[in-house]
Parts: structure tokens; C-alpha cells; sequence
């Protein structure tokens, strides 16, 4: 029993790490967004490794809490998250809870950023092709199909 009980501590506070994550890969996120429309090709380098860099760490986490599930007899889905969350002393549920549900509002918020971030670069690259074509104007008009 006492090592179910560490290995919800462990989850919880993996829960709260990674929320941390979240919270610094949108500003990152944001970050990469400006150094886009700035055209600041250097500084979207390093702001990109930063960013690979919490993609791996968020994956360990979501690696983690898979694995503790699992040693808890839990469905490792939301569904078994959920279910945890149902388990947990009434006195710890609502914080818990309210954590586990900011989590997911902040990795929506950044797949929101990051597809927004990549929409913006796929125009600039056709932004780019296009002017790399005035000065062929066949190409331009006559261009193949993509």
C-alpha cells in the first residue's frame, strides 16, 4: 500500500512538473513566434533547441505517468486518469484535479501556439517561392503542380 501511495505522490508531482513545462514551452512558443516574424534566423535556432529540449522532457513525463499508471492497475489513458483522480482522498481530489485540468488546458494552449507558429512558417516558405519565381516569370505562370 505505501508504494501505491509514492507512486501517486510521484505522479501528482510529475503532473505538477510538467505543468511547469507547459507553462515555459508557451512562452518559448510565443518567443518563436516573434523570432518567425522578425525573420531572426539565428535566434528561431536557438529558441527551437530550447523548445526540443522541453518536448523531451514532456515526454519523459507523459513516459512516467504511463508507466505509474500501469503499476497502479490503472488504464493509462484518460480515462484511468480520471478514475485516479476519483480514488484520491477527498481532502487532495479537488487540488489534484484542478491541476491535472490546467495540465491539459495548457498542452492545448500549446498545440494551439505550435500550429499557429508552423501555419506561419508554411506561408513564409510559399511567400519565399514565389518571389524566388518573379524573375522566371514561365515558372511563375506556368509553374508545376505541387
Amino acid at each position: 500500500m505505501a508504494d501505491n501511495a509514492a507512486r501517486v505522490k510521484t505522479l501528482v508531482q510529475g503532473v505538477a512538473d510538467d505543468r511547469q513545462r507547459y507553462i515555459a514551452l508557451h512562452a518559448l512558443l510565443e518567443e518563436q513566434r516573434q523570432h518567425i516574424l522578425s525573420r531572426r534566423a539565428e535566434a528561431l535556432e536557438a529558441v527551437n533547441a530550447r523548445i526540443m529540449a522541453l518536448y523531451k522532457e514532456l515526454d519523459r513525463g507523459s513516459q512516467q505517468r504511463h508507466r505509474l499508471l500501469c503499476e497502479l492497475g490503472i488504464t493509462a489513458s484518460a480515462y484511468g486518469m480520471h478514475s485516479l483522480l476519483a480514488r484520491l482522498p477527498e481532502a487532495h481530489r479537488p487540488k489534484v484535479s484542478a491541476l491535472w485540468t490546467d495540465l491539459l488546458a495548457r498542452a492545448a494552449g500549446c498545440q494551439s501556439a505550435n500550429d499557429y507558429n508552423g501555419t506561419l512558417m508554411n506561408m513564409q516558405q510559399e511567400i519565399l517561392a514565389n518571389v524566388m519565381n518573379v524573375g522566371e516569370p514561365e515558372n511563375w505562370l506556368y509553374g508545376e503542380e505541387r
